[in-house]
């Protein structure tokens, strides 16, 4: 029985998952708390900004240049379209609130058909 948790594969990736997890942990504090670490991270996050930044101001330049719409288009267009869906429907809880739904009667049908007439062999 001892011999199977021993040879358990999973089991031995879990310790040693556990075990990296740990070290990992240990140095990555260990790297955080020195100052240098920290401007260096913030630098690098900032560096990254910039560069999607430019980015997107490259592409919204081209898409532009071919007199296409940009992301920023489509958010715009979306937004206007929910203020206008928002302000029809205030329209028309108001107009069902002044005049309620009214149902008109239906005309009666009317009755063109004739029924077969009776010869006189039948």
């Amino acid at each position: 029985m001892s011999d199977n948790n021993n040879l358990d594969p999973f089991g031995l990736a879990r310790g040693w998952m556990s075990q990296w997890e740990k070290l990992v942990n240990q140095h990555g504090t260990e790297l955080l708390a020195k100052p240098e670490a920290a401007q260096a991270m913030q630098a690098m996050t900032g560096a990254a900004m910039q560069m999607q930044a430019a980015s997107q101001e490259a592409s919204a330049k081209l898409l532009a240049a071919a007199n296409l719409p940009s992301r920023a288009d489509f958010e715009a267009l979306g937004a206007r379209l929910g203020a206008i869906e928002a302000s029809l429907s205030r329209i028309e809880q108001s107009l069902r609130a002044v005049a309620p739904e009214v149902t008109p009667p239906r005309p009666p049908v009317a009755r063109t058909r004739k029924p077969p007439s009776q010869s006189p062999g039948n």
